[in-house]
C-alpha cells in the first residue's frame, strides 16, 4: 500500500481506483478479522465488503475498457449488485451466513470484466503498431492480479456456504479454503505491485 500512497498525485484513474480496492482489501482482512473475534459472526461484514469492491473494481473496469455498450453496461452493474445483496442478505441466504448468491455474482460479472479486457488487449491494433507488448502495460498486470483473485474467489464462494453447513470436519476445511485464498490474495497484490512498477516506468519514458 505504501507504493500507491508516495506515488499518489501522479497516478491515472485505473491506478488510483486499483489503490481504492487494496485499501477496501485491508479493510476487508483487518475488519473481518476484528468483528469476528468481537462478535464471533462477520457474515454481514463480508457481504457489505463485496459490495464495496465490485463497486470500485466497476469504476477500474469503466477507464480500462473501450467499448461504448460494455462501458453503459458496466455503469448500471452496482445497481444490480446492490438488489441482488439487499435480497440475498434480508431474504434468501440471512444476514447470518455466508451470501454466496451476491458474492458469487461479483465474482462471475468481475471474471467477465477481465476476459473482456483481456481480449481487448489482444486485439489492439495500435499497441502493435507502436510496438507495444501488452505485459508492458501497468492495466495489464492490475487485471491479471483481479482476475486471478476473483477465481479462487469463485471456488471460495461456491464452497464456503456448503462446508460451514457441514458437521463433519468442518474447521479443518475452512481453515485450508482460508489459507489458500489469502496465499493468493498476497499473490494478487505481487501483481498489483508489478502494475505499479510498470507505470512508473513508462511516466519515466514518457517524460
Amino acid at each position: 500500500m505504501i507504493p500507491f500512497i508516495t506515488n499518489f498525485k501522479s497516478l491515472d484513474a485505473p491506478s488510483k481506483w486499483i489503490f481504492a480496492y487494496v485499501i477496501c482489501s485491508v479493510v476487508f482482512a483487518t475488519g473481518s478479522w476484528t468483528i469476528n473475534k468481537i462478535f464471533g459472526n462477520n457474515m454481514w461484514f463480508f457481504s457489505m465488503m463485496h459490495v464495496i469492491q465490485f463497486g470500485i473494481l466497476s469504476a477500474f473496469y469503466w477507464y480500462c475498457i473501450k467499448n461504448p455498450a460494455i462501458r453503459s453496461f458496466i455503469k448500471f452493474m452496482p445497481f444490480v449488485m446492490l438488489v441482488i445483496f439487499s435480497l440475498d442478505i434480508f431474504k434468501l441466504e440471512g444476514i447470518k451466513s455466508y451470501n454466496s448468491i451476491s458474492a458469487g455474482f461479483k465474482s462471475i460479472v468481475i471474471l467477465a470484466y477481465g476476459a473482456i479486457y483481456f481480449l481487448q488487449l489482444l486485439q489492439d491494433k495500435s499497441l502493435l503498431e507502436r510496438s507495444i507488448y501488452i505485459n508492458s502495460l501497468h492495466t495489464f498486470w492490475y487485471n491479471a492480479g483481479i482476475f486471478l483473485y476473483s477465481c479462487t474467489s469463485f471456488f471460495f464462494t461456491i464452497s464456503y456456504n456448503l462446508v460451514q453447513g457441514s458437521k463433519v470436519g468442518r474447521f479443518p476445511v475452512i481453515r485450508i479454503i482460508l489459507s489458500t485464498n489469502y496465499i493468493v490474495a498476497t499473490i494478487t497484490m505481487i501483481l498489483l505491485y508489478i502494475g505499479l512498477t510498470k507505470y512508473k516506468k513508462s511516466r519515466y519514458a514518457a517524460s
